[in-house]
């Protein structure tokens, strides 16, 4: 036979003459998490449970989800799913120097070669679609939610599926993960004010959409991510939670959550 030539194996053959499958190569891992993203008028909370999980195993408590991308800048990015591909991501959107190919980091890259102070958030949201979308054949498994404030102050927020699909015109809210199941519902109440009507309409009149405070959402997150501890065993540990402000600039807090 030659070296490129296929190796045929017999088909095993079970009692209802089905053949099965005795080969199989799966890269992929899902190593559990939450990430949720929540915008505001003029800030925006990114945010990511710190467990990083392998079935039923515990690999990590202090596995963060959520990355500033520039010291200088207010670009979030929160990824989950295979931790080796969300780092990967997280990593070539930082483009830190490197230890063999030494180069210029992408933000420093991108102020080079379009003469502004910053990579806006606009262009980080369609450099990390043409990442994705580069990897559509052999996808990155990995949910990514991307933020930051445009060059007027005002808050963006984007999310994207494995292979690159988001929407130009940015969300209010985005959660991903292994509680996404849980967390979105929540999130449409309260941010999104889906079936919630208009005290005193007997449920004819919707309440209108409008941008919550910061501290409103700060509760929002941290209802969200206590709730999801208490159903979802790959969600827990610690959490992360990234605050970019127009006022304030960025901070970030680690929040104790359900270890068992």
């Amino acid at each position: 036979m030659s070296f490129l030539a296929t190796p045929s194996y017999p088909q095993q053959n079970v009692p209802g003459g089905e053949p099965t499958q005795r080969h199989g190569f799966n890269p992929y891992a899902d190593n559990g998490g939450s990430i949720i993203g929540i915008a505001g008028d003029d800030f925006l909370i990114m945010a990511g449970d710190t467990r990083h999980t392998a079935g039923y195993n515990i690999n990590s408590r202090t596995e963060r989800k959520v990355y500033r991308l520039g010291e200088e800048s207010s670009l979030v990015l929160a990824t989950v799913g295979f931790g080796a591909d969300a780092k990967w991501l997280a990593d070539t959107m930082k483009r830190a120097v490197d230890v063999c190919f030494p180069r210029l980091s992408m933000m420093k890259d991108f102020k080079f070669q379009h003469n502004l102070k910053d990579m806006t958030v606009s262009a980080a949201a369609q450099f990390l679609f043409t990442i994705l979308y580069g990897n559509r054949f052999f996808p990155k498994y990995a949910y990514c939610i991307l933020g930051g404030l445009d060059k007027n102050g005002k808050a963006r927020l984007f999310s994207y599926d494995p292979v690159g699909s988001y929407s130009k015109e940015g969300e209010r809210r985005a959660a991903a993960g292994a509680a996404s199941s849980l967390i979105v519902p929540f999130l449409d109440n309260q941010v999104e004010f889906k079936n919630q009507y208009v005290p005193g309409t007997q449920g004819m009149t919707e309440r209108p959409v409008e941008y919550l405070p910061l501290e409103k959402v700060e509760m929002l997150v941290k209802d969200a991510f206590t709730s999801a501890t208490e159903r979802h065993i790959e969600v827990g540990d610690g959490l992360q939670m990234v605050i970019v402000s127009a006022q304030h600039g960025v901070r970030e807090e680690i929040i104790e959550l359900k270890r068992d």
